[in-house]
């Protein structure tokens, strides 16, 4: 019994590891609360973003709750173990401004500190590996 729990942990995992990227273009609708400094941990910050339109993939929500690793640090500027997840030419994030975001599920992409305002959102959470302008 217990073998086929963790085989079905791995077949989970590696179907979320696996899964194409979804592509859409979105306004960040707001930044909530206060967003950490960098020095003392890294972590993914959920923003809310409309989407405006699905570019690739399939997402038939009007609004997505995406994590962003280390927002603060502008992307293609992230220099450790997730420089391939922090993609892209945004050197800052503001509320209202529009996006392209290719998007992967959070989980099982990110064990790492979840900073997190919409808690009582049970939407599901997205992973932004690259945000451009």
């Amino acid at each position: 019994m217990l073998k086929k729990i963790i085989l079905s942990l791995f077949l989970a995992a590696a179907f979320v590891f696996a899964a194409d990227p979804i592509t859409i273009e979105g306004r960040l609708t707001e930044i909530p609360g206060k967003m950490p400094s960098n020095d003392l941990y890294s972590y993914v910050y959920v923003f809310k973003y409309k989407v405006q339109k699905v570019v690739s993939g399939k997402l038939d929500a009007k609004e997505v709750l995406v994590g962003v690793y280390n927002p603060l640090i502008a992307r293609g500027k992230v220099k450790d173990k997730m420089a391939d997840k922090s993609k892209g030419n945004v050197g800052e994030f503001k509320a209202k401004s529009k996006y392209t975001l290719k998007l992967i599920p959070l989980e099982g992409n990110w064990d790492g500190a979840v900073e997190d305002e919409y808690f009582d959102d049970e939407s599901p959470r997205y992973l932004a590996i690259e945000v451009n302008e």
